[in-house]
């Protein structure tokens, strides 16, 4: 009993030594430095002993940058100073009541609709509470269920689950089919008669939604979906221009340099931020919704201290995402970019520099969400 004891303790130790010489060599091998570039010369480059992953993190912020080099080369329009988008405050009060009254006749908003998008700028709300809502309307679950099995996500099964939809698309994604779904319900026309434009502003809106998200995370540590939220709604207005008549009289000879928020104004009597807090309001949505609605282009004509103290953070997120987006060539219905004022940066911390700020995993959400759009619009689910 004693020989066989001890011989089970020696193979015993045997085996743990044999274990931590393993784990020796295996540490060794894995190490990667913490400073300093993965590889200074030819010979480094050839040192397998480092992760493919580490040596490909780089690698793919240089593919990034080769494949968006306007990230880093952004051609400003100039901002004459003095010049800045009206507020509610100095909007033409005629043109205001004229969109009031006008709206007010539209379709109302289906209460489960805005109760949903409520639900999707919360990260704790019940995900079967979510799915139950989604259910109730069999036209919008057959729409979700359509685009995730579309071919441009490439599921290796069909997904039959609305639930299953939901995760896979992601609350981000799923705003932005529920805004379709209000706009559809609440200017079809819009849609019928202007198609690729409707399709280009919900894009550029879809991605900016995903970049506002994302900056409001890790700049901030504000509501991610909050922030998710109004970059969807941020254009919104551009969608309710129909409402106004155009006064081409007062817009003739307009510089040709003239930022689009204020060549708007000249048109219409109001930009697209108001006109969008003002059907933002009429939803009945969140003051810091409207309110930043309102001043997203702010940044680029007044300093911090022209912006309501409460929606200063989210007007620079939104402004900042606005931009980084059409660098990334999702532009929208216009292609401005005006430059942030650089007392937004000092402000917070930040650089200015757009490559700083935009990660690889960013644009890959931002595709998704791309995706997403497309998917929905050529699977013909909102025929």
């Amino acid at each position: 009993m004693p020989v066989f004891f001890m011989s089970l303790c020696l193979v015993a130790l045997l085996f743990i030594a044999y274990a931590l010489y393993h784990a020796k060599r295996l540490k060794a091998a894995q190490h990667v430095p913490s400073t300093g570039p993965v590889s200074s010369g030819p010979e480094k480059c050839e040192n397998t002993a480092i992760p493919a992953r580490a040596r490909t993190v780089p690698d793919e912020k240089t593919a990034m940058l080769e494949a968006y080099p306007a990230l880093r080369g952004i051609h400003h329009i100039p901002v004459r100073e003095g010049l800045f988008p009206v507020s509610h405050f100095t909007v033409d009060e005629k043109a205001k009541k004229d969109l009031e009254a006008r709206a007010s006749i539209l379709p109302n908003v289906q209460t489960a609709s805005l109760r949903l998008l409520g639900l999707l700028q919360t990260p704790q709300s019940n995900p079967h509470e979510i799915t139950s809502l989604v259910s109730t309307n069999p036209v919008f679950s057959a729409k979700i269920l359509q685009v995730i099995n579309s071919a441009y996500f490439k599921q290796f099964e069909s997904v039959t689950s609305v639930g299953r939809a939901i995760t896979l698309l992601g609350y981000n994604n799923v705003r932005s089919l529920v805004l379709e779904d209000i706009l559809q319900n609440t200017l079809p026309s819009f849609k019928d008669n202007n198609r690729e434009l409707y399709v280009k502003i919900w894009t550029h809106s879809a991605a900016v939604s995903t970049c506002a998200g994302h900056l409001g995370k890790t700049l901030f540590q504000l509501p991610e979906y909050t922030l998710g939220t109004i970059g969807l709604l941020h254009d919104i207005g551009k969608y309710f221009f129909q409402l106004l008549e155009r006064r081409d009289v007062f817009a003739k000879n307009l510089p040709a340099d003239l930022p689009a928020v204020i060549r708007e104004e000249k048109w219409y009597g109001m930009n697209h931020a108001l006109v969008g807090a003002i059907i933002a309001h009429k939803w009945q949505l969140p003051d810091v919704v409207t309110e930043t609605i309102e001043h997203h282009h702010a940044p680029a004509f007044l300093p911090p201290e022209g912006i309501p103290g409460e929606v200063v953070k989210e007007s620079f997120i939104i402004c900042l995402s606005d931009l980084i987006c059409k660098a990334l060539g999702y532009t929208g219905q216009d292609e401005d970019l005006p430059a942030l004022k650089k007392e937004y940066y000092e402000r917070f911390g930040l650089t200015g520099d757009l490559y700083d700020l935009v990660t690889p995993s960013l644009i890959r959400d931002i595709e998704k969400a791309h995706l997403t759009v497309l998917s929905y619009v050529n699977t013909g689910s909102s025929e």
